[in-house]
């Protein structure tokens, strides 16, 4: 009899919830749920074979914008690149009325990490189109996604992946060299703005060393301009850091997790790291950033059952004037994290089997960290006889 009552108590709420919902539907119902499942099913347009440059990129974000111009907007980034590129930002919503928790992620400001931007339009393409990412992923964030923060650099690298290689401080001094060979490798941009300096050899400002927080705190002096880790002559001074800062200043608050999204070049030693990299002390919210991070680990094992080393960036070499830290000391993003899934330098551009490893790498950790960060908040979690369970 007892067991009676409770199976009918159940159907009654179950009864009562379904009349709710019909009565009162969820204000982005029409773009989500199942029906964002039927409308958007597929994406046969976007299927990448090779490493994206920049052309390909924007034809990409084109057509993703295109296809959902109520889900979707392509923002581009002021100034343009000293070769005259834009940065571009997709922004996803699938309520445009509403505001909800941000996730940033930003790829590509290193020259050799060719995988990311792929990495962040095909993020992009499942959060639209796969049941899988609607719900939760889509449906429960805003994103915003820089999927290259250095066109130039890419561009410039991709085009000598065939050349011989040649020491890369030498290589930049030796205008002979560059006509045979290619740098060992790079990670700068490719500006020539040298501050009145009449060195015209030397080129290039390594992005990651250029945001204004504690910059140039990991040296004594300024790296000199042919070092492939010359930091600019001052902070912002090249136009990628400027157009990135402009941005994220203006999301602001809207920004609670960002993730940049790199490479190691290091076989077997790919990382989720978290700041401070300018410095060995800890940030304020380290066992959060810590258990974060290791949940995104866990949740985004790699292929061969190893995991993600999870650390404070600086244990591996102090750097300053980086993203990471900008966005943590200076916009005031308690969560941001560096994913550094392993790419080969110099990989072929058509090595589909490479790209597909890293591309797959880097989203199963992405969304590793948009999941631990849930957990740690108890988001989207209801509390069943002292369990709680995620929904």
């Amino acid at each position: 009899m007892l067991l009676q009552m409770k199976i009918y108590l159940i159907t009654l709420v179950y009864l009562f919830g379904g009349l709710f919902i019909l009565t009162f539907p969820p204000r982005n119902f029409v773009q989500s749920g199942p029906q964002n499942r039927h409308m958007r099913a597929s994406s046969k347009e976007l299927n990448f074979q090779r490493y994206l440059n920049n052309d390909m990129l924007l034809a990409a974000c084109e057509l993703l914008v295109k296809s959902n111009p109520d889900l979707i907007r392509m923002v581009p980034l002021p100034p343009c690149t000293e070769n005259n590129r834009t940065l571009l930002s997709l922004e996803l919503r699938s309520d445009k009325e509403i505001t909800k928790p941000g996730i940033f992620v930003i790829g590509a400001i290193n020259a050799m990490s060719w995988g990311a931007a792929n990495a962040v339009i095909e993020l992009a393409e499942k959060l639209l189109y796969d049941a899988n990412y609607q719900t939760p992923f889509f449906n429960d964030y805003d994103w915003y996604l820089i999927p290259m923060g250095n066109p130039d650099g890419v561009e410039f690298t991709q085009k000598m992946q065939s050349k011989p290689s040649f020491d890369v401080k030498q290589w930049s001094r030796n205008v002979t060299a560059r006509v045979t060979t290619r740098p060992s490798y790079w990670f700068k941009n490719t500006d020539t703005d040298i501050s009145g300096q009449t060195n015209d050899t030397c080129m290039g400002t390594h992005i990651n060393r250029n945001f204004a927080f504690h910059w140039q705190d990991d040296v004594h002096a300024t790296p000199e301009r042919c070092c492939p880790y010359y930091p600019g002559h001052k902070p912002f001074s090249s136009n990628e850091a400027q157009a990135i800062r402009k941005y994220v200043d203006r999301l602001g608050d809207n920004i609670n997790l960002a993730i940049h999204l790199h490479s190691s070049f290091v076989h077997k030693k790919e990382s989720i790291l978290f700041p401070w990299r300018y410095s060995l002390r800890q940030p304020s919210n380290f066992h959060t950033l810590q258990e974060v991070g290791e949940y995104a680990a866990r949740q985004s094992r790699l292929p061969d059952g190893r995991l993600y080393e999870v650390h404070q960036s600086s244990y591996d070499e102090r750097v300053a004037g980086t993203f990471a830290d900008y966005v943590t000391g200076v916009v005031g993003v308690d969560l941001a994290y560096i994913i550094k899934p392993y790419q080969q330098l110099y990989p072929n551009l058509t090595d589909y089997t490479a790209l597909d490893e890293y591309v797959n790498r880097a989203i199963s950790a992405v969304l590793g960290l948009v999941r631990g960060w849930r957990s740690s908040t108890k988001q989207n979690t209801l509390s069943f006889f002292g369990r709680d369970v995620e929904f």
